[in-house]
């Protein structure tokens, strides 16, 4: 069996001069195909040389930049302009390249779009998942659908050691393992040394721009929000390890996870049953200040209980089937490991964005003051943040900014997580609480501030 076809030469090689030869031979053939392949070749160099050329830009290209940038309704313009470009790769000997432009495969992304956008869309994404030259998510990094400068190129480089390695037949598309591997060849080029930066990997270099994006996001509209940011940016350029106290922090949650079992049944109204909830109740390692003092009668009784269970929920720990709460595999592993707890508790701070927004920049202000603060002036000053950062809230059908109000539901909806795992520690009365970070509670919100500044973008603002 034959392999795949391979170039006779990769574009590193190639020369302008060879290349306007090249469309030259092709103008004795057939002039008006020379001046399709010219700008053929223009529209995916952006004039900087065959030297640019991948098998990444040119399925861009293809799939994507032909089918939606073109302003024509000329009918097939879209196989004329791929024809064009694989004359002009056969005749530079770019081989490879020729026989993905006239494959089955950009003949039926050029369908779909022909069909309807939604429908090529839809072609695009499978065409280019199926390239295995697409760089995929790994277990410690995702790539964001807004890039700024640095991602992008690490984005490309990537893709460029992708095609490497299918060039080499170290990474055979479609063959057994062929994703573990395409995995393998993403982590080491994303660690491997960056071209330019000293010392820096292609991943560091990413994670600082991130940092920096964090940062400057809050500092376009709220200078001193991006003031503190900045002091603690420093600290989230590595990665974050456990608390020394993670043990005893994550005692709770463990012990819930384990007591809780592989599934247990709901009632009617997706509550935990009431012989559940006693036993939870009774041996929960945690005094609840809003106990009703009482055996409880439903999981609302037993208002830690009730928000534990809600958490891990949320968090992907439990899962909802049919009439029972089962334990996932998320769940079972932080059931058994005080760090994998931690780590889900990091994640998931906040069930919505608003949520962690608020938790992490109270910690941000607990971790700045390095001392306890009132509640009261600490969500005035949140809630100032809020507002100049655009957050806003709805009420009778009109919009404004978040006030106290809606920052205080949003740190008391994780809060007694957080006391629970010793993370926050609260003082004072009723009317006049005080909160402030423990040793760990320190560690964990920057690792939780961390994981938002690092994480992938997915809008421009």
């Amino acid at each position: 069996m034959s392999g795949p076809v391979q170039n006779r030469r990769e574009p590193a090689e190639l020369t302008e001069a060879e290349v306007e030869a090249a469309i030259a031979r092709i103008g004795e053939r057939d002039a008006g195909l020379a001046r399709e392949a010219s700008d053929v070749f223009e529209s995916l160099t952006w004039g900087e040389g065959p030297q640019v050329l991948g098998q990444a830009g040119l399925q861009g290209w293809l799939w994507y930049v032909v089918p939606t940038k073109y302003l024509t309704d000329e009918a097939g313009y879209m196989t004329r302009l791929a024809d064009a470009a694989a004359v002009l790769f056969d005749e530079v000997g770019l081989y490879r390249y020729a026989e993905i432009c006239r494959s089955d495969t950009t003949r039926g992304v050029h369908a779909g779009f022909d069909e309807s956008d939604r429908a090529g869309r839809t072609a695009m994404a499978k065409a280019m998942e199926a390239s295995g030259i697409e760089p995929p998510d790994l277990d410690d990094f995702a790539w964001g659908d807004v890039m700024g400068m640095t991602e992008s190129a690490a984005r490309s480089a990537v893709e460029g050691g992708l095609e490497a390695a299918i060039v080499s037949g170290r990474l055979v598309v479609g063959g057994r393992g062929w994703r573990r591997r395409q995995a393998e060849v993403t982590a080491a080029t994303l660690d491997g040394d960056h071209p330019v930066e000293p010392g820096q990997s292609w991943r560091t270099v990413v994670i600082t721009e991130r940092i920096q994006q964090w940062v400057d996001h809050a500092d376009r509209r709220s200078p001193s929000l991006g003031r503190l940011r900045g002091h603690t940016a420093n600290q989230l350029l590595h990665g974050v390890d456990p608390p020394a106290e993670v043990v005893p922090m994550m005692g709770p949650v463990t012990w819930f996870l384990t007591e809780f079992g592989q599934a247990q049944p709901l009632t009617q109204a997706g509550y935990l049953s009431p012989a559940v909830v006693r036993r939870l109740d009774a041996a929960a390692p945690w005094d609840d200040p809003f106990a009703v003092g009482r055996p409880p009668r439903t999981e609302i009784d037993a208002p830690i209980v009730h928000r534990v269970r809600g958490w891990l929920q949320a968090a992907g720990a439990l899962r909802k089937h049919n009439k029972t709460l089962r334990r996932t595999k998320l769940g079972a592993a932080a059931a058994t490991d005080p760090v994998e707890a931690w780590r889900l508790l990091v994640s998931n701070l906040g069930a919505q964005a608003w949520d962690r927004f608020v938790v992490e920049t109270c910690g941000l202000v607990m971790l700045n003051r390095n001392a306890e603060i009132s509640t009261r002036e600490l969500f005035a000053e949140v809630a100032d943040w809020a507002g100049e950062l655009g957050w806003a809230t709805t009420d009778q059908g009109q919009r404004h900014p978040p006030g106290q109000p809606e920052v205080s539901r949003a740190f008391h909806g994780v809060l007694s997580i957080l006391v629970m795992c010793g993370v926050v520690v609260e003082s004072g009365d009723w009317g006049h609480r005080r909160v402030g970070l423990t040793a760990g509670g320190v560690t964990t919100m920057l690792a939780a501030m961390r994981a938002s500044a690092t994480g992938p973008r997915t809008d421009p603002w």
